[in-house]
């Protein structure tokens, strides 16, 4: 268990198990890439904290020192160390439209004294209500309004767009509520804002007492997956388009491969764990998969042209040169399953306990695992008496993705 969570730990767990394990529970050290876009919402951020800080105290933040402190961000870090992800941009395309962005602000905003600046940069730590799991937030600002509403304030530089019904939003802005609750009970109106920079949009929205319990109740489940899975030992590799920004790719499981073949990285392995018997394998693999799944789709329309036709002619027997195919058609009457149904199989389990017929209907207990045990839900006592029936076993799957079109690879 970490000594603290927080809204980016979770999120990594959520994005990248592996990658959450590297960085908070093998602490694995690196060199941190720095990324021209992750750069431009730092530098951002601290000529922000500093036009509000001062604008509290009732002195205005010219423009011309503005934009000085923030190409003064930019010249701590010699460029040639950024590395941008967008095809298109170069860093001076990063420091013009971190520019503008704060220009608009500066316009719209200035002399940044409308009503009570809380805090800026604000660190919190807190326990979740209720558990004993210790969480930290980072506020970029805090304030209280002139009509009495305190509002959390996050800015966002990247393009996209959020809205309040976003997961992700909520996710985030729910938690520094809770914070800033557990901290001063005394805020009872409180608005959650995203100021969106480069789109000089403002995305606010208000949660309910009961949003507020169920997000607390999502919080220590995802707490609580992170500790079964550190038990386990399982951190699986998830890949994304985040994989861009990760710093662990030369040791990540999902892109060490393609690392030895492109030689990035070397291992002194027998023949068959070389870099290129590992590519004959996924290769035979691919190869393989790929014909299962062709003679698959042909053996299913070929099974539903038989029993059509076995429909049809009534025949329940088809001879072939080399064989026969047996058809064989009927009708039966069967209770409906959980899968098919959930709320009926519900209603049929309730009916037969009240018939006394338990005994007939069998512990799922995957669900009491995946629903109850493994998140915590059970009584502690109840939980002692059903770990002596716990057992672990290994867990695979093998997917395949293939990187070229499937025409071409019907050629």
């Amino acid at each position: 268990m970490l000594s603290a969570y927080s809204y980016s730990s979770l999120d990594s767990y959520r994005n990248c198990p592996r990658k959450f394990s590297f960085r908070y529970i093998e602490r694995v050290p690196t060199v941190k890439t720095v990324t021209a876009d992750t750069y431009l919402g730092n530098a951002v951020h601290r000529v922000l904290q500093k036009m509000y800080t001062l604008g509290a105290d009732g002195i205005l933040f010219p423009k011309e020192d503005m934009l000085k402190l923030y190409h003064g961000e930019w010249a701590k870090i010699d460029h040639k160390l950024f590395k941008v992800i967008s095809e298109f941009y170069t860093i001076d395309d990063y420091i013009r439209i971190g520019e503008e962005m704060l220009i608009r602000h500066h316009e719209r905003h200035a002399p940044f004294d409308q009503g009570t600046l809380l805090g800026a940069e604000m660190h919190i730590s807190f326990h979740l209500l209720g558990t004993p799991f210790k969480f930290r937030c980072y506020i970029d600002r805090l304030w209280r309004r002139d009509d009495g509403v305190v509002e959390i304030c996050d800015y966002k530089t990247g393009q996209n767009l959020a809205q309040p019904s976003d997961p992700r939003f909520r996710y985030q802005m729910g938690l520094y509520q809770l914070a800033v609750q557990s901290q001063y009970p005394q805020y009872e109106q409180i608005d959650l804002a995203q100021y969106f920079l480069r789109k000089d949009e403002i995305v606010r929205t208000r949660l309910e007492p009961g949003d507020l319990e169920q997000l607390a109740e999502e919080y220590r489940l995802a707490v609580a997956e992170t500790i079964e899975a550190t038990r386990l030992e399982s951190f699986p590799a998830k890949e994304g388009p985040l994989c861009n920004y990760c710093d662990f790719q030369e040791i990540c499981p999902a892109k060490r491969h393609r690392a030895m073949l492109d030689g990035e990285t070397d291992v002194g392995e027998p023949e068959n764990l070389s870099p290129e018997g590992l590519k004959r394998l996924a290769e035979a693999y691919i190869a393989a998969h790929y014909e299962a799944a062709v003679s698959k789709k042909k053996l299913d329309g070929l099974k539903a042209d038989l029993l059509d036709a076995a429909r049809q002619t009534g025949l329940s027997r088809l001879d072939g040169e080399t064989g026969y195919v047996g058809v064989k058609l009927g009708r039966e009457r069967k209770f409906v399953t959980k899968t098919e149904d959930a709320a009926k199989f519900a209603e049929l389990t309730s009916e037969a306990r009240q018939m006394g017929l338990d005994d007939y209907f069998n512990l799922d207990g995957r669900a009491v695992m995946k629903d109850l045990f493994s998140k915590g839900r059970l009584p502690e006592d109840q939980a002692k008496r059903l770990e002596p029936f716990v057992v672990e076993k290994e867990t695979s799957r093998v997917s395949v993705k293939l990187t070229i079109e499937e025409n071409e690879k019907e050629k």
